[in-house]
């Protein structure tokens, strides 16, 4: 005989074990599994930082001091030659990325979770169109636990999405052009880092093409700097690792430096899943593509995902309701509180992957787009220009008048993506329609944007 729960968690990374917290604070019977122990979960390559803005909304504003590695206030961003700079500013932290998600599990745990590593969640119990269990692998036996709602928290392997039926829009596959690929090291210099809470990125088609390297001190560990770099997947760019030894760690900045830890990883960095549930099924985080589309961000939007999947599946059960149509408040918070910006920021995106170093160069030191831009951009996914300032940046643009002319119509489709996401279908009966429109409008950008 099965055991049952009320959720069951595949995943105990951020986004697996925040959602794990939220359900079981709510009372639910809550079962976590991850292929992980829980000395280990959570532990994948990234960036680890955080914005205060998400930290804000999660109710995460107190995180234990142990766990912050540093304080951010800001991003510089560098052009390819290193010459022009635009500071965004923005409060955050860098976080200790095993400890916070074993902090959020523990958390759940103590809420009554209960809590299964070293386990597989081999395939979803699927039984007349609802995602009825798992069966899952652990100590050389398979064994079945059913539940009403399965949640994927399971990152990049999808481990329970994939194999859903196609025609479910939680099993949308990305394409791999909407990925970034990325490898980082952490490593300890031998002089102090000059503004330790200022984070730095550096755009660039040859160093990074398609994505760009980073360069993070963490504020409360003295030396310590997390680097890396990521290209865009699909395109047969080298691999991230050789370029970031080529171009990068050959820098003055790290003579002497000590490696600390190394690793890669694909980072999906596009517009949001069309839906985050459906009948009996709900996914989260990475598995979810809940990625910042421009900077590759991506532990705030996905413990985002987490609480709207969370809060609707405590709704459902009460109501005794786990179909697509029970749970379908957590489309429309999410993409109230971040999806319609992801969405707008996935075209911006792609129009900065197409543009060469040049344009780059030129469109940071003309000032054709400013600090105040990205910083609107950064916090909202709001690109305007005004009347008054398109003439003066005419002027300035005179000896690149195509470039302005891509980048107004890549801010007329910035706008017209944000009102479709805006309109986001009220109920699951309106999706195909609106997935239609959805890439009617992808086609056109393409077409009259990045084709042009």
């Amino acid at each position: 005989m099965s055991e049952k729960y009320d959720v069951v968690v595949a995943g105990a990374g951020v986004a697996g074990a925040y959602a794990a917290f939220r359900l079981a604070s709510a009372g639910l019977r809550v079962l976590v599994v991850d292929i992980k122990e829980f000395e280990r979960i959570g532990d994948k390559p990234c960036g680890d930082a955080i914005g205060g803005h998400h930290l804000s909304f999660l109710g995460l504003r107190d995180l234990p001091r142990d766990i912050i590695e540093g304080y951010v206030k800001g991003m510089d961003i560098y052009s390819p030659s290193g010459r022009a700079k635009f500071r965004v500013l923005g409060e955050g932290v860098e976080v200790d990325r095993v400890g916070l998600a074993r902090y959020l599990l523990k958390r759940a745990i103590d809420r009554g979770a209960e809590f299964r590593g070293r386990t597989a969640a081999v395939e979803p119990l699927i039984s007349g169109g609802y995602v009825r269990g798992l069966r899952l692998y652990s100590g050389c036996r398979t064994y079945e636990v059913t539940s009403s709602v399965v949640v994927d928290a399971t990152g990049n392997a999808r481990a329970v999405v994939r194999r859903l039926p196609k025609d479910w829009p939680v099993s949308e596959e990305a394409d791999p052009r909407d990925f970034n690929i990325a490898y980082r090291e952490v490593r300890v210099l031998k002089d102090e880092v000059e503004e330790p809470h200022i984070l730095r990125i550096h755009v660039s088609k040859t160093v990074a093409p398609g994505g760009y390297w980073w360069f993070f001190p963490y504020s409360e560990r003295r030396n310590y700097v997390n680097v890396g770099l990521g290209i865009q997947g699909g395109r047969g760019y080298p691999h991230p690792r050789d370029l970031l030894y080529r171009y990068v760690l050959n820098q003055r900045v790290f003579d002497g430096s000590t490696l600390v830890e190394a690793g890669g990883a694909p980072v999906p960095t596009r517009g949001p899943l069309s839906s985050l549930v459906w009948n009996g099924i709900a996914v989260v985080g990475d598995a979810a593509y809940t990625v910042n589309p421009v900077h590759g961000g991506g532990k705030g939007s996905s413990m985002v995902s987490s609480l709207c999947v969370a809060n609707a599946i405590v709704e459902a059960l009460d109501r005794g309701d786990a179909s697509a149509e029970g749970l379908w408040e957590a489309n429309i918070c999410y993409m109230n509180n971040y999806g319609t910006k992801q969405a707008v920021l996935d075209f911006f995106r792609r129009f900065l992957q197409e543009l060469s170093d040049e344009d780059l160069e030129f469109g940071m030191s003309a000032g054709i787009v400013k600090e105040e831009d990205l910083n609107a951009l950064s916090l909202k996914g709001e690109l305007e220009l005004s009347v008054a300032e398109k003439a003066i940046r005419l002027l300035s643009g005179l000896r690149r008048p195509s470039l302005l002319i891509k980048l107004r119509r890549v801010v007329e489709y910035m706008g017209r993506v944000r009102e479709v996401y805006e309109n986001y279908p009220r109920t699951p009966s309106q999706l195909v329609t609106w997935r239609l429109e959805v890439s009617e409008l992808l086609r056109d950008f393409e077409e009259r944007v990045l084709r042009h």
